[in-house]
């Protein structure tokens, strides 16, 4: 190859590489009514200048604006319009290499979609900008919080190449962010939510506070609207870890409020809450910082319970109640009367003691009336806790004619208590026998007596009712409430012989008693015809035999006056006659 062909080449190729089609830059300068339009470029053989062309809004054709020769030129945009940019290169007087259209707007911002806490820390999240010259986002951030001063953050030179950024420098988990997409040659100050912007404006973090009311065993948790959704906010979502078990939903609240009251706080929880802020028509959310609570509440006694009630032999009341001693205990007190509604203080109860206790009453008189008993409890928070009224069996027996005896006694007498039956007792030659049992429908029994025993003109009773305790709390319990011990006395019955034969069968004259001992102070008189006194004595048992002063008396009609107590101390007179046969 001749060098004359060789240089022709290689002008050739200097001349290719020199004729490159210019790299160009366009962006309006907000506020100054001008657009500035750059590039860079290697100027062609016979470069005669640089043309800018210009399309306004998108339609009509492309005008020349300008020629210069520098790499930069500022056009006057007074309304701040949306130009079209092209420029090319005078190579030789003609017009060539004219680069690709670019626009004086900024790209596509994209709407933020959530500010939230994380482990901590704040971090901004976006959609990506459907602008494909976008190379990264500038974060903005409101400084001091609430001024409306916004800054590149965390400096001027900052680009964020993906779709979320991490404020590891934050001194505040409250802050307030927005961001702006950057192309290379559009890096302009953000215009904080202006529609030219594509976004909907800046996201605040949401920070959640509250406080416990140890009384109440509540949580009062408020947070700050989250703000700038496009659609709105759906609902906040209350999230909790209860004791390290992870975060669940425990309920929702409406848009516009922001607060909420957790009400199931127990001691030593270790409770952590979060608020979910639920963006309208979409599966988005933003949450909020976690919130601790190493809980220490009032313990109110959870439970308080009269598991019986009965009375003794020696009449006196034992009750028997379970307790919560899981408790911020402050003082108890126990109260009795025979009227729910004229109690009297009975015990102070100074210190929570076991859960199991008992106490016996012996400043009661149970054998004259019921006695009900409650025990009320006071915390720490002032909180009050009843038992509630529970009574002793109150029973009474009553001396029937026909020698019976009638028993009757008050039904159930323990609260959360229903009887399975009633055990009836007696007092048998010193001790309890039980000469019953009964549904527990029945609330009385009659006893009939043997009136050849004479210890059966006075006896005594008590019932146990057998009762089953179901208590709201699940608890169950079984108790044996005795009632206080009833007594009766039967009244004697006087047969008196109509006639004496000291020589025949009836050779003695003295009544015949049932239950002799059940009269008093006996007396048994007998006159003559005359009034005069011929026979007397005090004891039941002795008889007259027809004599006075052990001689024979006459064959005829006698007078007798008996006299005695019976057992409610009454006076009783029998007048008759006797006839003395020989």
């Amino acid at each position: 190859m001749s060098l004359r062909l060789i240089l022709f080449f290689l002008a050739l190729a200097v001349s290719v590489q020199a004729q490159t089609t210019p790299d160009v830059c366009a962006r309006i300068l907000i506020g100054l009514g001008q657009d500035s339009v750059t590039w860079q470029a290697t100027p062609c053989v016979g470069f005669g200048g640089y043309v800018v062309l210009g399309q306004e809004n998108g339609t009509g054709n492309f005008l020349a604006l300008d020629t210069t020769n520098d790499n930069g030129i500022i056009i006057n945009n007074p309304n701040e319009n949306t130009w079209n940019y092209q420029v090319g290169m005078l190579c030789n007087g003609v017009l060539t290499n004219i680069s690709t259209i670019v626009s004086n707007q900024r790209p596509i911002t994209p709407n933020l979609t959530s500010v939230s806490i994380v482990n901590g820390t704040p971090v901004v999240s976006w959609n990506p900008s459907p602008s494909p010259e976008v190379i990264g986002y500038q974060v903005y951030k409101e400084i001091p919080y609430g001024s409306n001063f916004f800054f590149p953050y965390p400096n001027n030179n900052s680009i964020v190449s993906g779709t979320s950024f991490t404020d590891l420098t934050a001194t505040s988990l409250l802050a307030r962010y927005s961001i702006i997409a950057v192309s290379p040659c559009n890096k302009s100050l953000l215009g904080i939510g202006e529609a030219e912007d594509g976004t909907t404006g800046p996201h605040t973090s949401m920070i959640v506070q509250g406080k416990v009311d140890t009384c109440n065993q509540t949580i009062t948790l408020s947070w700050n609207a989250y703000e700038n959704w496009e659609d709105g906010i759906q609902a906040y979502e209350i999230r909790l870890n209860r004791n390290g078990t992870g975060f669940v939903p425990v309920d929702t609240v409406p848009n516009m409020v922001t607060s909420y009251t957790y009400n199931n706080a127990q001691d030593n929880d270790v409770l952590v809450f979060q608020i979910r802020a639920l963006e309208q028509n979409k599966i988005n959310y933003a949450q909020s910082n976690n919130l601790s609570f190493n809980v220490v509440v009032n313990r109110p006694m959870d439970y308080l319970y009269i598991t019986n009630l009965s009375v003794t032999l020696d009449n006196e009341i034992e009750i028997n109640w379970e307790w919560d001693t899981d408790v911020d205990y402050s003082s108890g007190e126990m109260f009795n009367g025979i009227d729910t509604n004229n109690m009297n203080s009975r015990l102070a109860l100074p210190v929570i003691g076991s859960a199991v206790n008992g106490f016996q009453d012996n400043n009661v008189e149970p054998y004259r009336n019921s006695y009900y008993y409650n025990i009320q409890t006071i915390d720490a928070c002032n909180q009050k806790v009843s038992s509630g009224f529970s009574r002793t069996i109150y029973l009474e027996v009553e001396a029937l004619e026909e020698f019976k005896n009638k028993i009757s006694w008050t039904g159930n007498n323990l609260k959360y208590g229903t009887v399975q039956d009633y055990w009836v007792y007696k007092i048998i030659n010193g001790g309890p026998q039980r000469i019953a049992i009964l549904p527990n429908t029945d609330t009385s029994y009659i006893d009939v007596l043997d009136i050849t025993n004479e210890h059966e003109a006075e006896n005594c009773y008590f019932v146990i009712a057998n009762i089953a305790l179901n208590f709201p709390n699940g608890l169950k319990r079984f108790a044996q409430s005795q009632s206080n011990k009833g007594c009766a006395v039967q009244s004697s019955n006087i047969h008196l012989p109509n006639a004496v034969s000291p020589s025949g069968e009836n050779t003695h004259f003295r009544p015949v008693i049932v239950f002799s001992r059940s009269i008093y102070n006996y007396s048994m008189n007998i006159y003559d015809r005359y009034g005069q006194l011929i026979f007397e004595t005090n004891d039941q048992f002795k008889a007259w035999d027809g004599s006075k002063d052990g001689q024979p008396l006459k064959m005829g009609v006698y007078v007798y006056v008996i006299r005695f107590q019976a057992p409610n101390l009454e006076w009783i007179e029998r007048k008759g006659t006797v006839m003395l046969v020989r």
